[in-house]
């Protein structure tokens, strides 16, 4: 069935299909480039917040 409207189950028309690819490639791009950032700013919340618990 392709890539399909998880909603309708519907296929979706070319130009969707073609910007939802668009949009995932750019999401890649953007967790390649920043992803290990900000897991690290997420871990430093994360154990600030413990810190605080204690």
């Amino acid at each position: 069935m392709g890539i399909s409207d998880s909603l309708t189950g519907m296929e979706l028309d070319e130009k969707t299909r073609y910007n939802m690819e668009k949009f995932a490639s750019f999401m890649a791009r953007m967790i390649e480039k920043y992803g290990k950032q900000v897991l690290a700013e997420i871990e430093a919340e994360e154990k600030a917040k413990e810190s605080q618990k204690k």
